[in-house]
C-alpha cells in the first residue's frame, strides 16, 4: 500500500513538473519551405492575453473563403481597426495600436509586415473557432509560405502561392484550438511574428 501511495505521488509530481515546462516550438517545414527560427513563447516575453474580444462575426467572405491571399490596400488594412482606436487624422499612421510593438526574428527588423485584425495590432483574442483577418505588407514579389505555430509547439506550413507584385495582402486565420497561435509569413524575406 505504501509503495503505491508513493508511485502514486511520483507521478503526479512528474506530471506537475512536466505541465511547468515552456513548449518546445518545432521547425519542421514540408514541401520545400524555408525553415524559421524558432519564436519565443508570448509568456516569456511577457504577452498577456489581451482581455477584449477583437472579433465580432468576422468572416471570409464567399470571393475570399476560396483564397490564400487576397490583394488589398493599405487603407483597407487600417479602416479594419475599431472606431474607437481611429484618430480623427486622415493618416493611417495615427491609429493607436494595442500592442504596437512588433516581435521580429533573430537577426532584427524584416523587410516584411504580419497584422493581426487590423494594421498596426500584432496580438489579438478570439473566440474559439473565430476568423480573424491577417494583413501582410509584402515588399517584394516571390512564393509566399506561411507559418502557424500552434499552443502544442507543433508548426503547420502551408504554401500560399506567388506574389506577383509588392504591396498589401489578406489572409484570414481560423482559431481551431484553444491558446497562443504564433503566425509568420516568408516572401523573399521574414515577417515579424504576429
Amino acid at each position: 500500500m505504501k509503495w503505491t501511495l508513493l508511485a502514486m505521488a511520483m507521478l503526479m509530481l512528474l506530471c506537475t513538473a512536466s505541465l511547468g515546462q515552456l513548449t518546445p516550438y518545432s521547425t519542421t517545414t514540408t514541401g520545400g519551405a524555408p525553415t524559421p527560427s524558432t519564436p519565443t513563447s508570448p509568456e516569456s516575453m511577457g504577452l498577456e492575453i489581451p482581455k477584449t474580444i477583437t472579433t465580432s462575426g468576422q468572416s471570409p467572405s464567399v470571393q475570399e473563403s476560396g483564397q490564400t491571399i487576397i490583394r488589398s490596400t493599405e487603407e483597407a488594412a487600417y479602416s479594419s481597426a475599431p472606431e474607437s482606436l481611429k484618430s480623427t487624422s486622415s493618416s493611417p499612421i495615427s491609429t493607436k495600436a494595442t500592442y504596437p510593438q512588433a516581435t521580429y526574428p533573430p537577426g532584427g527588423m524584416s523587410q516584411n509586415s504580419l497584422y493581426i485584425s487590423y494594421a498596426s495590432q500584432t496580438v489579438a483574442g478570439c473566440n474559439l473557432y473565430a476568423n480573424l483577418p491577417l494583413w501582410m505588407q509584402i515588399s517584394g514579389k516571390g512564393n509566399i509560405w506561411f507559418y502557424e505555430w500552434y499552443p502544442s509547439g507543433s508548426l503547420v506550413t502551408n504554401y500560399a502561392g506567388n506574389v506577383y507584385y509588392p504591396g498589401w495582402y489578406k489572409r484570414w486565420f481560423y482559431a481551431d484550438v484553444p491558446g497562443w497561435h504564433i503566425l509568420q509569413y516568408y516572401c523573399n524575406g521574414w515577417s515579424n511574428y504576429a
